[in-house]
């Protein structure tokens, strides 16, 4: 009877096993490619990398963060919001330090440790990104050569390069990370700092381009980084 009984268990099984490899191949076969190439790609659109943000900032400013939402563009202060460009711009979030500067509420770049630009998907972020990156091929003695539309935003961009900084595009999100030429918060300098942030954002060994100013420069620079684990 135990023979007879394990034997039933195993045709059973055996069917059971079968059935699933059927429908799992007819399902395969039913799936339009493009489906599952939506599918990935909606995935990498919709990373949550404010998650990223928060968790960077918690470490920088040990848990006293404040955050200021801008909805309302041009922005008076911090001026450096204006070199984000507009189209499908949602909001830009800035961080701070609970308490800094004290009695004022943070208006300048250098109140700030991170800013962050929402766009309303994907391929508006990498849009204004790309506009970034052509409008930093220029410094301040190109601009009596430049059309007056372009020469405009490379006045800001140029402007604001000066403090040193980096611009990093991930996402439906531009991350603009604020350098000083004061001392580098946490690191031994601003390129272990950056080093320190692209890795919040970015998996191991993943390439990234960024716009990168240091101290004094009149534009940022196209570089493209790697992110180190250690």
């Amino acid at each position: 009877m135990t023979t007879y009984r394990n034997l039933i268990y195993i045709i059973v099984v055996l069917f059971i096993s079968c059935t699933e490899k059927i429908v799992k191949k007819e399902v395969e076969e039913t799936t339009p490619p493009s489906s599952i190439l939506n599918s990935e790609s909606k995935e990498s659109i919709d990373t949550d990398y404010i998650a990223s943000a928060n968790a960077f900032a918690m470490e920088v400013l040990g848990g006293l963060i404040r955050t200021d939402t801008f909805t309302t563009f041009p922005i008076e202060k911090p001026n450096h919001l204006n070199i984000f460009q507009t189209e499908g711009l949602e909001k830009i979030v800035g961080y701070s330090k609970v308490g800094y500067p004290q009695k004022t509420t943070p208006n300048q770049y250098q109140h700030f440790i991170l800013f962050v630009a929402t766009y309303k998907n994907q391929e508006a972020a990498q849009n204004n990104f790309n506009q970034l990156k052509t409008d930093s091929k220029y410094g301040f003695t190109d601009l009596k050569h430049l059309d007056k539309a372009i020469a405009e935003r490379v006045k800001k961009i140029t402007f604001e390069a000066k403090y040193g900084g980096m611009i990093v595009h991930k996402g439906k999100y531009i991350f603009s990370l604020v350098e000083t030429c004061r001392e580098a918060p946490m690191t031994a300098n601003w390129e272990e700092y950056e080093a320190m942030f692209i890795q919040y954002i970015t998996a191991q060994n993943e390439e990234i381009e960024v716009l990168n100013a240091n101290c004094g420069n009149d534009r940022y620079y196209l570089e493209i980084k790697t992110s180190d684990f250690k």
